[in-house]
């Protein structure tokens, strides 16, 4: 049958299997369609098939009226079941709407359904052109095919985003159509033939480029429902944020002002009392309250450095002996003021961690222990556990409920805030939690209320480095050699008076010979009388002067211009910035944030000295006689 084809026919064929080929590859590759869309896809069918039904039933009646009697009988058979046929469509179609959510199963059903429908529409079409219209006389042929060619165009766009109902709906009819023009015995009749072909042709274009046009709105809806989810979580976490602050100002206003109004009250009764004893107690009082004062600040930059960006963990491989050496030191005689028993396991192990965050961590988790436990122990025990270690904080203190373990790690939450000695802003086990976090280290809470609570650290074993040096990468320690300080010629500069003077009574007791400026032109001053071996600055300095920074690489200037070694320096700062941050790393200035408590000052200046001794930059000095 082919060679009778004319050649233009033939093309066309070809083209139309090329371009079926590539809409069924294009309709394989979509993207799975969401539920909710496939459910308003076949409404749009049902109610599509509702509106045609009419339609279809009307060319049905028309030609059965118009058969001719030797044949009225075939098209009357046909006329019956495709009426049968329209009255289920049309109840099917008229049903499936009043679903408002079908349940995944209940669409799966709906939409085998649909492709049921199609396919039986296009079998009962393709009949009636093959077998029922060549009954009829032509002017009801042109009927039918105008009717039914309309119909089924206008399913293009409704049948786009459904390539199974497509296929199984439009090419039985169009080609059938096609088929039956081609066989009438009239001069055009092959050439007309070519224009359903050609309808089916535009029908798979309108059909391709309605269903891109679709999964392309689909990809916009699914990227502005993420990106509405996001929102609503950004939203929500800058309302916690929000609310989060509003608790740090309104706790921060209570926990500091607290402290500093004792020590106003207790400054006072010190200058008015003339009892040697009663002033040294006096000074007792008010230095625990400036320990308070100054452990409530740390924590406050602790957490405004991670919510900067700025804790970057150094992992290595870290001693447990000189953690838990410095935390029995470090804790040993607030337990026993408080009559508690303070127990720490020693341990050989090493560990892969941040030396300084792992101390972060443990610390605020033995300081909790501590606080919130009014009689009996607290225990630190190492777990070996092969490949890791364990490290627990076991303490009899009150315990903590269920419901409310993972609220103790929320910022700014206290449970028991009303209880005399657990004053603190809520901040130590939130700090803990995003420590632990940033190293991937297993953080677990059991508590049983009345009976205590055990904080587990897992943490990955490390092998003992050949050459057993301690490592604290980024922060001293107070354990740190600090008799190299006594002698060193130090160049202190502040621009607050008060400040200058503190800090240089301080570093005089400690045995420094101490020279003070409060500005560039004083300190290079002060350098060019007596070269300093360390120099301690603070950041700003005033408006109308250089930074901190920029006044130490002025003197480092200075000292290459006379042939001096690099000078160690100290910049001392309450700001947290990045900028600052990778600055001073970049200028190699240690930087300590204000406030800086003396001994962890002294072990920064003496751990200083002690690396540029190392390097050959400075001799460390020591006091004669």
């Amino acid at each position: 049958m082919s060679a009778r084809l004319p050649l233009g026919m033939n093309a066309l064929l070809r083209g139309l299997a090329l371009r079926l080929r590539a809409l069924l590859r294009s309709f394989k590759s979509g993207s799975a369609v969401p539920p909710a869309i496939e459910a308003e896809y076949l409404r749009q069918i049902y109610r599509n098939l509702a509106a045609g039904s009419p339609i279809s039933l009307a060319m049905v009646v028309y030609l059965a009226a118009q058969a001719e009697p030797d044949a009225a009988s075939l098209v009357r058979i046909w006329a019956a079941l495709y009426s049968i046929y329209i009255c289920l469509r049309w109840a099917a179609s008229l049903l499936y709407p009043r679903q408002r959510e079908p349940e995944p199963q209940e669409l799966r059903r709906w939409s085998i359904l649909a492709v049921i429908i199609q396919g039986t529409s296009g079998f009962l079409v393709a009949i009636l052109a093959l077998f029922v219209l060549p009954t009829l006389d032509l002017y009801a042929q042109i009927v039918a095919c105008m009717v039914v060619l309309i119909l089924v165009g206008a399913t293009a766009f409704s049948l786009s985003g459904r390539w199974v109902d497509t296929l199984v709906f439009a090419p039985p009819i169009y080609l059938s159509f096609a088929w039956h023009i081609f066989g009438q015995d009239h001069p055009y009749a092959h050439g007309v033939s070519a224009l359903p072909l050609a309808l089916f042709v535009l029908h798979l274009v309108y059909a391709s480029n309605h269903r891109k046009s679709i999964l392309k709105g689909f990809e916009v809806a699914r990227r502005s429902a993420d990106l509405a989810r996001e929102l609503q979580f950004k939203n929500i976490e800058y309302q916690e944020l929000a609310s989060a602050r509003s608790r740090l100002l309104a706790t921060v206003s209570h926990d500091l002002r607290q402290p500093a109004h004792a020590i106003g009250l207790l400054s006072e009764r010190a200058l008015a009392d003339n009892s040697f004893a009663s002033v040294k107690a006096t000074l007792r009082d008010l230095n625990e309250l400036s320990q308070s004062l100054s452990a409530s600040l740390i924590t406050l930059m602790d957490l405004t450095r991670l919510d900067a960006g700025l804790v970057k963990p150094r992992m290595a491989a870290v001693s447990l002996a000189q953690v838990l050496l410095r935390l029995d030191a470090e804790f040993g005689a607030s337990a026993r003021a408080k009559g508690l028993v303070l127990e720490v396991e020693r341990s050989q192990a090493w560990v892969q961690s941040d030396p300084v965050l792992l101390q972060g961590i443990l610390s605020n988790l033995i300081s909790n222990a501590i606080k919130y436990t009014r009689q009996g122990r607290v225990d630190v025990r190492v777990i070996d556990k092969g490949a890791q270690l364990q490290i627990e904080v076991i303490d009899t203190g009150q315990g903590i409920s269920v419901d409310k373990l993972e609220l103790i790690f929320k910022e700014f939450v206290r449970l028991d805030a009303s209880d005399s000695g657990t004053e603190g802003l809520g901040l130590g086990l939130s700090i803990v939690r995003r420590y632990a976090s940033l190293m991937s280290h297993a953080l677990h809470v059991q508590s049983v209320p009345g009976q205590g609570s055990i904080f587990t650290v897992t943490l990955a074993r490390a092998q003992t480095p050949e050459r057993v040096v301690e490592s604290l990468a980024s922060e001293p320690t107070e354990l740190a050699d600090d008799h190299g300080l006594a002698g060193l010629h130090v160049l202190v500069i502040d621009n607050v008076e008060l400040l200058l003077v503190s800090m240089s009574k301080t570093l005089s007791g400690w045995g420094c010979q101490v020279r003070s400026a409060r500005n560039m032109t004083e300190a290079l001053q002060c350098a060019s009388q007596q070269w300093p071996d360390l120099v301690v600055s603070d950041h700003h300095l005033g408006d109308r002067e250089p930074n901190g920074l920029e006044l130490i690489k002025g003197l480092r200037e200075q000292g290459a211009r006379e042939g001096r070694t690099r000078l160690p320096a100290l910049l001392m700062t309450g700001d947290v910035s990045p900028q600052l941050e990778a600055q001073a790393r970049e200028a190699g200035v240690r930087i300590l944030h204000k406030p800086v408590r003396p001994k962890v000052l002294r072990a920064s200046l003496a751990e200083l000295m002690r690396r540029s001794a190392q390097a050959g930059a400075v001799p460390v000095r020591r006091a004669h006689g």
